[in-house]
């Protein structure tokens, strides 16, 4: 037989149960001795059995009745806890993130919106991991990380993006001669060694292109995988570099804006396309897209809000 047991009917045996009397739980309950009397009929007709022996208006528990309280503890106390937790999730103060970045954003700018984000938040637990683009767009595609940050991921119906276009600076050390321009050109760095990204990525080729356009002679000095290792040749002044603004932010903040290394806007325009991607096929948790809000103050708090290009997400 299937018995339906509610909440009301548990609650108010535990009470009776915990009192000795009818009348203190009713008082307890605030209800009236009667319809307390009338919940813990209802109880015993949908167990099917008495838990109560009834002699001259008291209540004499039976052995089954002290089992069924163990029993109602147990439950109740669940519910408080669930009540409790997802209280907790609703304020955003419990949850599990899991965020995958490339290399530009994961040294030090993603770990300082991460560390803002979860001060107040102690039963927040956070999975960061640094992959290559390719890796992240895959990651996030099959739904093991809830929230990416990478370069433009080509078209997949598996991923949504959030596009985040932000316009090339031009590092330089704080004493070299270009630090004082406010706008460094393919002219400026005639044959200036440069730290640039590995020859055949997209951005590589596209400064090159830049260069020989304009008749400047293009000098990759320290071919690398990202622009943050080529901040360490700036300041020894052996180069200068033409990078992303989030590198720059990111040397920015490891160095608590007191590096040697300067950053110069940059022309003609070199267009880094990066994006905040999430799973098509999964809607965000309440907490991710709270993370996903506070990427975007994190950029704004960073500087990178002037460094925008149309066709960014309007996010900003």
């Amino acid at each position: 037989m299937d018995t339906n047991l509610s909440i009301k009917q548990l609650e108010t045996f535990r009470t009776v149960m915990r009192s000795g009397s009818v009348s203190v739980a009713a008082r307890t309950l605030c209800r009236t001795q009667p319809a307390v009397s009338a919940m813990l009929v209802s109880l015993e007709n949908e167990l099917g059995f008495k838990l109560f022996e009834r002699n001259k208006g008291r209540l004499i528990p039976k052995p089954e009745a002290f089992f069924l309280l163990e029993e109602t503890d147990a439950i109740l106390e669940r519910l408080t806890r669930a009540a409790q937790l997802m209280a907790e999730v609703k304020n955003l103060s419990r949850g599990n993130l899991r965020v995958a970045c490339m290399p530009a954003a994961s040294l030090y700018f993603m770990p300082h919106v991460i560390a803002d984000f979860v001060k107040d938040r102690p039963e927040v637990n956070v999975s960061m991991m640094m992959r290559s683009s390719m890796i992240v767009h895959d990651w996030v595609a099959a739904q093991q990380y809830d929230i990416g940050y990478a370069e433009m991921p080509k078209e997949r119906d598996s991923i949504n993006v959030e596009p985040i276009r932000l316009k090339g600076v031009c590092a330089v050390h704080r004493d070299h001669p270009l630090a004082g321009k406010a706008v460094i050109t393919p002219a400026d760095l005639d044959n200036v060694p440069l730290a640039t990204l590995f020859a055949q990525h997209p951005t590589s080729e596209l400064v090159r292109f830049l260069f020989e356009e304009q008749g400047a002679r293009y000098h990759p000095r320290f071919e690398l995988q990202n622009y943050i290792s080529g901040f360490e040749f700036v300041e020894h002044q052996l180069c200068c570099s033409i990078c992303d603004p989030m590198s720059a932010a990111s040397y920015t903040i490891s160095k608590s804006g007191q590096g040697a290394v300067v950053f110069r806007p940059f022309a003609p325009e070199v267009i880094f396309e990066h994006a905040i991607i999430t799973p098509s096929h999964k809607p965000l948790s309440r907490l991710a897209q709270a993370f996903v809000d506070h990427i975007y103050a994190g950029l704004r708090n960073a500087g990178l809000e002037e460094y925008l290009a149309p066709g960014s997400s309007t996010g900003f």
